[in-house]
Formats: structure tokens, sequence, C-alpha cells
């Protein structure tokens, strides 16, 4: 799969395209409904190329109040599970003043029309576009009348009566309703990053860790969780402590995971960890051997976790 930065960077293997356009923070279940009709589409139009459109920074960090938005997935992420979901190329347009300000037209004529030579656009019957959201799902219809391509719009996927949405599975992250969370997704929440040097103290406390800064990424209830981490290939279970590691006063949020199965070095490997069961809080120990003893129970609760007869 292709990432393509701006219409600049459009080789002429993607035109012709099937198109969608949106956000696709978290790439969830109503995002997955888009991509397979998106796939039909392609056939009807001899295999045309599949081709997203996503913007970063999120529109909705670069048009609020200076509060950083808790993105669900990094672009990475959302990259590699838009190609395991069968698309073609990535166009990442650049959200900043001009793309802001632009008017719902010449933004059609500029990327649709004049970069990709679109054939078909499916977006989310409440899509919003163009300056100050003027633009809608009728909007594109008409410009597609005009420029002669065919506009589709996707019925949006409830669960029960809730709208599935990145706002809704941000809230359910966010106060540890990961069952919630996972079933609007499609999947486990996970968080991943690079692994970074740490203090080591893992590793002198006997429970080596690989450690990940969480920066401004979204991030569940701190404390200890049961976890599954993606490593050389292979799903492999742990146990992971999400938060300030406050027996230690450290100042910033880290996620350090001790993997039960896995010998060797994994500094500056990308580490992919899903979020199974919540344990317990973030908690400050009197001393070392008090901490000692709480990971040595954690893991062992974790490893009666993935032992039950219903996870073999």
């Amino acid at each position: 799969m292709y990432i393509i930065r701006g219409k600049v960077n459009i080789i002429p293997r993607f035109t012709n395209a099937v198109v969608t356009i949106g956000n696709f923070d978290g790439v969830h279940s109503g995002h997955q409904a888009i991509f397979a009709r998106l796939e039909l589409l392609s056939r009807q139009h001899r295999d045309a190329p599949r081709v997203v459109i996503t913007f970063e920074p999120h529109p909705r960090q670069f048009l609020g109040t200076g509060e950083r938005l808790a993105r669900i997935t990094t672009l990475r992420a959302k990259a590699r599970q838009l190609r395991e979901l069968g698309v073609d190329a990535v166009c990442v347009l650049r959200f900043n003043r001009e793309l802001a300000m632009l008017p719902a037209a010449t933004f059609v004529e500029r990327y649709l029309v004049q970069g990709l030579g679109v054939c078909e656009v499916l977006v989310g019957e409440n899509f919003r576009f163009g300056a100050g959201g003027a633009g809608n799902l009728e909007t594109l219809r008409h410009l597609g009348d005009r420029y002669g391509f065919g506009v589709h719009g996707q019925p949006l996927e409830r669960m029960g009566d809730t709208v599935i949405s990145s706002s809704k599975i941000r809230e359910a992250v966010q106060r540890g309703d990961m069952e919630r969370a996972g079933t609007m997704l499609g999947r486990p929440f996970e968080m991943e990053g690079r692994v970074l040097p740490g203090a080591k103290r893992g590793r002198v406390l006997g429970f080596p860790t690989a450690n990940i800064r969480v920066n401004n990424m979204l991030h569940p209830l701190k404390g200890v969780w049961v976890v599954q981490c993606r490593v050389a290939g292979r799903w492999m279970p742990g146990v992971a402590n999400l938060g300030h590691n406050p027996t230690f006063g450290q100042s910033w949020v880290s996620l350090e995971t001790h993997l039960f199965d896995y010998q060797g070095d994994l500094y500056r490997q990308w580490l992919r960890v899903k979020f199974l069961k919540y344990l317990r809080p973030e908690e400050k120990f009197a001393s070392l051997d008090a901490l000692k003893n709480q990971i040595a129970q954690d893991c062992q609760v974790a490893l009666d976790h993935f032992s039950a007869p219903n996870l073999l």
C-alpha cells in the first residue's frame, strides 16, 4: 500500500479511483463497513484503485481550543489497518489553515477531479467538508453530477441505540469499558509505539519490561493490565503497568510491559499492546520488596487468565 502525501505526489496508477474521505481514527466497525462497500465499488469498475483521503493533524485538533485530541490510532497504525482492509493507497493531506478555508467545490475540483480523477466517491451519510463544514453529502452529489463521478452515502453503524463513532470509543476507553470499546472497534483496543530505553528498574526487580511513552495517545485507566503484545510476528502474553509509576515518582505516563515468553532485547522495536483485562489501580509501595511481591502476584493472575479453559 502506498502513502501519498499531498496532491503533487499522486501517481497515475491511483487515478480513476474509488475514493472515501475521512479521519477514520480507530478504523472502527463503522469505518470497516465503508471499506467493505468500497471493495464492491472497485469490482464494479474493473478493480479500480481503492484510495483513502485522510488528514494530519486531525481537523478537530487543528480547529480546537488548543487541547490535544487523544488519538485512537497513530497514522502508522491507521495505515496498517487500512492495508489489511484492502486499501491500495492513502492520500494524507496536511490539515492547515489553507485547507481549512478551502471551499467545498474547490476541494472537490483540486483533489478529487484534478488529483485522483475519481470515478466513485463513498462517504458516511453525516460527512461534512469544505470551509466551515459547509459541504455535505448533497453538496458532494451535486458536484459529482457536475464533474461526472458517482457519489454514495454510507448509513451509520449502530450498537443498539448508539451510533458507533470515534468519540464514543474514546469515552469507553477512558472510563475503562474495554468490552464496549472493543465491540465498537471490531477488535480489542490497542496501544503501540517504539520501545525506548528505561531506567531498567524492572530488570533489577526480576521482571524486565518493554517501555513505551504514551504522550498524547488515547489510553485506558491507569494501573495494571493483562495484555498481549505483538512481537516478531506473533502475539505473546504479558502484564503491563500504565501510568506514572508512583513508587519512583515518575512525572510522565508510560506503558511498561513484561512478557512471559520472551528473551531478548526489544529496544527500538515497534510494539503493539492489546488490553485484555484490568487488574488493579496504580499504587505507591513502601519498599522495593513490597513492589516486587505485588508484581509477582499480578503476573500469576495474568498467567491464570491465559490458562483459563475459554482461552485454550
